[in-house]
């Protein structure tokens, strides 16, 4: 099954953040609705109905004084301000029985018991204006009926004006509730906003970054030349399509160094039969097989000799590199002392060293450590490697051979004082056929160094080489120890 791509990687972001914006945006606006209705009802219901019932109470006090003054007085004047004053509080009675004015039952029948009292007081009160007092107790009488009748509807006015006040302090405290959830809400979709914002695309830089690394891992087994490897990269974005590529190219890359082997190891099998004849005869020639031979004719079958020798030589290394590349080369393996091992190579390559005249070395283990490996392969790594540094050595200098142990693993170092090697042909000195810089020239077509790989990583080990130029190389190889050595149980 393929990851997501880069592109729905990003798709998916956005949609995270587009419904947090989109979601902020729709609570935004319920809420605002519910603000703007309840600001509503603040102000055209609430706010208006208590200036109504404070109005209603003032015309209510006034129209009482200016009652008395009237009945006492008899002025015209104070009979048209009485019709003004009843005028408004009939209107406000009316304002205050409207559908929706006083939403609670409680409210609904204080009004409507101050309808039925204010019904009532203007009724009896014009009928006393349409005819004269009897006396000052009848007077008095009409006072106290009056004043009791606005008293009553004074307090059923407050009452009112008390509920609208209430009214209006629960939805300013409603107000401030929305206002801190508006708040903490706004507060929670900046930071899931923000967090979107930071963390997808750290974790979309990071898929990146991820896929690329793998990417960079199979192009330097590629460029190390193991065709064999596959990125294990499934995705359906560039980056995937780029690893799809990369894994076709390796596949035919792989393809064409299987032909290229196949075709060396052919090619060396064959030529490998006639160049030992032509070997032969050129010695039959110099022991004068067939007549002697004047001293120009020896020379020219000297060189012809020689040149055969390195054509043989050749082939050997390119028949037995094809061999170790297919897994043809079985390991005979047994347990040997490092130790003896090296003493004997030391005293084999010995003469090689003294004609080319170099100082041989070599310093051993303190105690006896066998080792489970193949003698004559690990013999023919120690053989490239000592005459790399014989051959590329100055007369005089020396070479040195050490042998050291940690970690459960024999190392082998082979120190010379020469030329040394360019640090950036260090990583590529081990690939087949490359030649640095510094030995191009010399006999040999790159072979050596990339078989003793072979045969140290078929033994569970590692070869690696340090050098700097004008003052020698050192290479060196690691060998495991076989842990029932290693532990004495031999």
């Amino acid at each position: 099954m393929k990851n997501r791509g880069l592109l729905e990687k990003l798709m998916v972001a956005y949609a995270v953040f587009v419904i947090v914006i989109l979601g902020l945006a729709v609570f935004l606006v319920y809420v605002s609705s519910r603000i703007g209705n309840v600001t509503a009802d603040i102000y055209y219901l609430d706010q208006h109905k208590r200036e109504i019932t404070d109005n209603l109470v003032n015309e209510l006090i006034s129209l009482e004084e200016t009652s008395k003054q009237y009945l006492l007085l008899q002025k015209e004047s104070y009979k048209s301000l009485i019709g003004k004053r009843e005028e408004n509080i009939t209107r406000a009675w009316e304002y205050l029985c409207l559908e929706g004015v006083c939403p609670n039952d409680e409210e609904m029948r204080a009004v409507r018991k101050g309808i039925q009292i204010w019904g009532g007081y203007l009724q009896r009160f014009h009928s006393r204006l349409s005819g004269p007092l009897a006396d000052a107790q009848a007077l008095e009488d009409v006072f106290r009926e009056n004043s009791k009748d606005m008293d009553t509807m004074i307090k059923l006015a407050r009452f009112v004006n008390g509920a609208s006040l209430k009214a209006l302090d629960r939805k300013i405290v409603f107000l401030k509730g929305l206002g801190d959830q508006i708040r903490v809400f706004t507060w929670w979709a900046v930071s899931i906003a923000a967090t979107i914002g930071l963390i997808i695309p750290l974790l979309i830089y990071k898929s990146i970054t991820d896929d690329l690394v793998t990417i960079r891992t199979g192009v330097k087994h590629i460029a190390q030349g193991d065709f064999s490897y596959k990125i294990p990269l499934y995705s359906n974005d560039e980056l995937g399509l780029l690893a799809e590529s990369f894994n076709s190219m390796s596949r035919r890359l792989k393809e064409l160094d299987n032909m290229k082997s196949e075709f060396i190891s052919i090619v060396s099998h064959e030529l490998k039969t006639p160049l030992t004849s032509m070997r032969e005869a050129a010695n039959l020639l110099m022991e004068g097989v067939s007549g002697d031979l004047n001293e120009k004719q020896q020379r020219l079958i000297v060189i012809m000799a020689q040149g055969i020798e390195r054509l043989i030589q050749m082939t050997s290394e390119l028949l037995e590199m094809s061999k170790l590349e297919s897994g043809m080369v079985p390991l005979q393996r047994e347990f040997i002392d490092m130790n003896a091992m090296v003493s004997d190579f030391i005293s084999e390559v010995q003469h090689f060293a003294e004609n080319n005249g170099i100082l041989l070395s070599a310093v051993y283990l303190p105690e006896e450590r066998k080792v489970y490996l193949d003698r004559n392969k690990i013999l023919r790594v120690l053989t490239n490697l000592a005459h790399n540094a014989i051959k590329y050595s100055g007369s005089g200098s020396e070479v040195e051979l050490r042998l050291d142990t940690s970690d459960g693993h024999i190392t082998v170092e082979i120190k010379d004082h020469g030329k040394g090697i360019p640090q950036e042909d260090i990583p590529l000195i081990f690939e087949k056929f490359y030649q640095s810089k510094a030995t191009r020239g010399h006999s040999g077509i790159g072979l050596g160094l990339a078989i003793s790989k072979s045969i140290v990583e078929a033994h569970g080990g590692k070869i690696y080489a340090k050098s700097s130029v004008g003052k020698g190389s050192v290479f060196s190889f690691t060998l495991p120890v076989h842990p029932r050595i290693s532990a004495g149980r031999v």
